[in-house]
């Protein structure tokens, strides 16, 4: 399989200064809707702990062409530049289908 059809997988970890209802407020609900959308996204998965502010966000892309074409649009420029988000770290790698399957993934 191609580097440009295999799927690729993102992990975003971050710190949110936000509480659990600003949280839905400000981050889900301008955002959620829009990236549902976002062509070549098979899935993306919320992660948050509001005791330690830390969140993360699990993307699956069909492609790496999805990916990159997602993370050069302005709508993850306007995200990232949220004055309430600290500290991104963004890991992208391939997915490994044959290991994967084994585990539903």
């Amino acid at each position: 399989m191609s580097d440009t059809t295999m799927r690729y997988a993102q992990i975003f970890r971050y710190v949110l200064t936000l509480n659990e209802e600003e949280y839905e407020e400000r981050w889900v609900r301008p955002y959620a809707d829009a990236i549902a959308q976002v062509p070549g996204l098979i899935r993306k998965t919320w992660m948050a702990d509001f005791e330690t502010g830390t969140f993360g966000s699990f993307y699956i892309w069909q492609d790496r062409a999805s990916m990159d074409a997602f993370m050069t649009s302005p709508a993850i420029a306007k995200v990232a530049a949220e004055p309430f988000l600290k500290d991104l770290v963004i890991t992208a790698m391939p997915v490994h289908e044959g290991a994967s399957a084994t585990t539903s993934g």
